[in-house]
């Protein structure tokens, strides 16, 4: 049995439109790096799926007037849209409102329970007098406890990235009917007991986090100076997977203790033998978000795994990325601002969408996302570069040589070097999930196929009459067609696709070690339409 390659992408809450932001902070760079590794004829199991349990579907249902469940329906319905609109190649897009997630953590908690890890604790909880109710994570909101931030909710702050316990809150208000008349009352909850296993963790963490992303490391080295805390793990909600204790039957677990075995519960839908890959050490597991959840998925997720004592497989590489703001400004509904999954397909087909934001893929700092950069970089290298070249290409060989590929005489040795040069880089860069040195790589693979045209010029050696030089060109130009449908497969799907429609007799999209020549003399062609069309932005803004 070859080496198993088990790839999971963050699961986006259910509350709302996707947008932008979800795709390049975890669909797309998990989706990259697994068609990458298909490609290379890597046994791969990808997952993700919504997170439907917390207080933003409740808040979110309660908003819009409607049943929890029939509000998670409706959004897990946009989240598959969105998955097959952006050609998002996961086995299987789940959800975590399943009998098997339910009866995966109530295992998981019975477990943990019995090794003496949870204790019963009476704690403090902000309770809104006006609603009658215990207010959760999301349901209270008021001032960072650490940075101030004015709008930060009852578990975390999405300014400063900081977690607490509610009870930290400044200035609390109910985000349900916004009322100041919050009361602390006491109630008993179930914790965690982190502080047990923080030795194991951190001899696992110093193992793991140097192969991570520079993001992912520092965020998970910084919680591991400060220490591990014992972590509430019920909710006073009526939402979410059921507490299998007595006493406890107005309870839930906590979204962050149920959330990351998600990914569990989705690869037994999607697999009989999910344990192939999630008990097997000779297994490759690679996480991929955003920076804000990188606490969850370096702590919380692990040092349960690890206290199960049960051969659960560990992340080796956590691939975080920074977050992707909009013309200056955080993407958000309430404001209007950034390109929604819903309305992108009306700007600009999937591939343009896949490409642009992959090219500026925040790895190392926050970025600003313009359109007008995103109409820079499909003009210029979709349409001006990969899109243009194969165009003339097919349309030159179609007017001087008929519909059959022409006849070459062997590999150009000077551009198979260049070329295996580039394809090494990008091959190293999607290995270690280095995403813009991947398009840098890709983009100038393209490069040199137009130089070597602007060189050859087979239109004028077919003018001076030396059709056999044109026809050499020419052959050589449609083994890169056949190699750029390879090694573009991850990033821009359909166009690959496209790519290999051109001929005939469809080759395989396994990818290449090295340049080769695999399209055979007098092989059938045909012309394609425009891969890609320019991108006018006044018109566009106009819409």
């Amino acid at each position: 049995m070859g080496k198993k390659y088990l790839i999971t992408s963050a699961l986006p809450y259910i509350n709302g439109e996707l947008h932008i932001g979800h795709l390049i902070g975890c669909y797309l760079p998990s989706d990259v790096y697994a068609r990458f590794c298909r490609a290379m004829g890597r046994d791969v199991l990808y997952v993700c799926g919504a997170d439907e349990h917390g207080t933003p579907a409740i808040v979110g249902a309660a908003k819009e007037h409607i049943p929890v469940k029939e509000y998670t329906d409706k959004y897990y319905e946009k989240h598959l849209r969105a998955v097959s609109d952006f050609k998002l190649s996961f086995d299987l897009y789940g959800r975590t409102h399943t009998d098997l997630q339910e009866i995966l953590v109530q295992d998981l908690f019975a477990r943990l329970e019995e090794q003496g890890l949870i204790e019963e604790r009476e704690t403090v909880q902000p309770f809104s007098v006006d609603d009658n109710m215990f207010l959760a994570d999301r349901q209270i909101e008021g001032t960072c406890p650490k940075c101030g931030y004015d709008k930060a909710r009852g578990d975390q702050c999405d300014n400063c990235s900081a977690t607490y316990e509610a009870n930290e809150l400044k200035n609390p208000h109910s985000a349900i009917s916004g009322s100041t008349n919050i009361e602390m009352r006491k109630t008993k909850n179930l914790f965690f007991l982190a502080s047990k296993v923080e030795g194991k963790w951190k001899e696992w963490l110093k193992e793991h986090a140097p192969k991570w992303s520079k993001t992912a490391s520092a965020i998970a080295m910084g919680w591991a100076n400060e220490g591990l805390h014992d972590t509430s793990i019920t909710r006073d909600l009526s939402w979410g997977i059921p507490v299998n204790k007595p006493g406890y039957e107005n309870k839930v677990f906590y979204v962050w203790f149920d959330a990351p075995w998600g990914y569990v519960s989705i690869s037994q839908a999607a697999n009989k033998d999910w344990e192939s890959w999630w008990k097997n050490p000779d297994c490759f597991y690679a996480q991929f978000m955003g920076k804000d959840n990188v606490k969850f998925h370096s702590v919380f997720f692990p040092e349960q795994e690890l206290a199960m004592n049960d051969n659960w497989k560990t992340v080796d590489l956590l691939k975080a990325v920074n977050f992707l703001n909009f013309e200056g400004g955080k993407v958000a509904k309430s404001t209007g601002n950034g390109i929604f999954l819903d309305e992108a397909l009306n700007i600009a087909p999937s591939d343009c969408w896949r490409y642009a934001l992959m090219s500026s893929a925040p790895e190392t700092d926050d970025t600003d996302f313009t359109m007008a950069r995103f109409a820079d970089v499909v003009n210029k290298d979709l349409n001006g570069m990969l899109g243009n070249f194969v165009s003339r290409v097919c349309k030159l060989s179609a007017k001087n040589f008929g519909d059959i590929v022409p006849e070459g005489n062997g590999i150009d040795e000077d551009l198979a070097g260049r070329i295996n040069t580039k394809i090494t880089d990008l091959t190293n860069a999607l290995e270690k999930c280095e995403f813009r040195d991947a398009v840098f790589a890709l983009r100038s693979l393209w490069a040199i196929a137009n130089e070597y045209m602007t060189v050859k010029e087979p239109w004028a050696l077919v003018k001076n009459g030396d059709t056999k030089a044109a026809a050499n060109a020419l052959n050589e130009c449609f083994q890169m067609i056949d190699l750029f449908a390879r090694v573009s497969a991850p990033f821009i799907p359909d166009a690959a696709e496209k790519m290999q429609n051109v001929f005939e007799n469809k080759h395989d999209l396994s990818w290449p070690t090295k340049y080769e020549h695999r399209i055979e003399t007098n092989e059938k062609f045909v012309v394609p339409e425009n891969l890609f069309s320019r991108i006018e932005l006044a018109e566009k803004e106009d819409k």
